[in-house]
């Protein structure tokens, strides 16, 4: 198959870099972390020629992974409610704090947009609430 080369926003590349950070730091299956680091390794490689990175940079990623492994939880709480079959107020609990952190994933990401200069943004809208 050949490569897919596609430009993205430095958000959805930082994003997409946190969460490969901590399936590194969660998954143990070694085939699946040969995939993970594989694809961490390209990457990065891809920041690290392309971004220039500084202290509010550095920051806002520290948020970003920090949001994204709260969510990594989260959704593993879910995923045992489900398994249960318990929807009750954990469940509704876990899945509000989903929404939430992701609006506030959005928020960082756009962020990181706009400190970078980045050319592609993400747009999100939903629902007020």
């Amino acid at each position: 198959m050949n490569k897919i080369l596609v430009e993205v926003s430095v958000g959805e590349l930082l994003d997409k870099i946190s969460i490969l950070e901590i399936k590194k730091e969660k998954i143990s299956n070694p085939e699946n972390l040969k995939f993970i680091n594989s694809e961490y390794e390209i990457l990065k490689e891809q920041f690290n020629k392309n971004i220039k990175i500084d202290e509010k940079l550095n920051d806002l990623f520290k948020t970003l992974k920090e949001i994204n492994a709260k969510l990594w939880v989260i959704e593993d709480k879910k995923r045992m409610c489900e398994k249960k079959s318990d929807f009750g107020e954990d469940f509704v609990k876990l899945s509000r704090d989903v929404h939430l952190l992701n609006d506030r994933r959005a928020k960082i990401k756009l962020e990181i947009n706009e400190h970078t200069g980045s050319k592609i943004k993400e747009i999100k809208e939903y629902t007020s609430y």
